[in-house]
């Protein structure tokens, strides 16, 4: 298979993205539901995990923030937080966080959801300490899910997170491309998503590994 093209089930679609930036590819996905955003990223050494900032208790940046931070041509939310008060600034994150082969935040020997990519740039989803992260070479991650779907098996989340609600989630193909998953929620046009319609994109665009990231009010291409 030609990793330069898209999986042969897209060509036969003709599904053509709706913008291409950077070397980023930007296809609309819709359901009886919700509209939302694919983003494919052809190589995924590019993708990474930016940090709001020291995570000293200060308030964090947003997403826009974070991508004028990195000079990022695109950038999604990831993994959750403290968000005291509810008004979306909160500064410390819920569970692990590392950025450019530096764990950033988390204990060496407390275990947490793992959704990131090691050294190899291969998309790595699993519950291990941090210390075991750092061993296997993790370079970028967070914590979230559930996970979705496991070497291209769809996994059961029923009963987890559900009903209709923004969505993001994060997934690779077998080619090593890596789709970034955004649905809008709480809207006229778009009610929202259920895990099972984030497992069923992430299907058709081919992925064999995927993760649920932070929803809700935090979904934020």
């Amino acid at each position: 298979e030609n990793k330069d093209e898209p999986p042969s089930d897209l060509v036969d679609e003709g599904l053509k993205p709706y913008l291409e930036k950077d070397g980023i590819l930007f296809y609309e996905v819709s359901g009886s539901t919700y509209a939302g955003t694919m983003v494919v990223v052809p190589d995924p050494s590019r993708v990474f995990v930016g940090t709001s900032g020291d995570y000293k208790g200060e308030p964090g940046i947003n997403v826009p923030g974070i991508c004028d931070k990195y000079n990022a041509t695109a950038a999604i939310n990831a993994g959750g937080f403290e968000d005291i008060g509810g008004v979306g600034d909160g500064g410390t994150p819920l569970g692990i966080v590392m950025s450019e082969g530096n764990l950033k935040y988390g204990n060496l020997d407390e275990t947490y959801n793992v959704i990131g990519f090691d050294k190899n740039n291969v998309f790595v989803i699993g519950t291990m300490t941090a210390r075991d992260a750092v061993n296997r070479g993790i370079r970028d991650a967070v914590s979230f899910g559930p996970f979705l779907i496991m070497n291209g098996t769809p996994l059961e989340v029923t009963g987890m997170g559900g009903g209709l609600n923004p969505r993001t989630a994060i997934g690779q193909r077998a080619d090593g491309a890596v789709l970034l998953l955004v649905i809008d929620g709480r809207q006229t046009h778009s009610l929202g998503a259920t895990m099972n319609d984030l497992i069923n994109v992430m299907l058709d665009f081919g992925a064999v590994n995927a993760a649920n990231l932070d929803g809700g009010g935090s979904t934020l291409l």
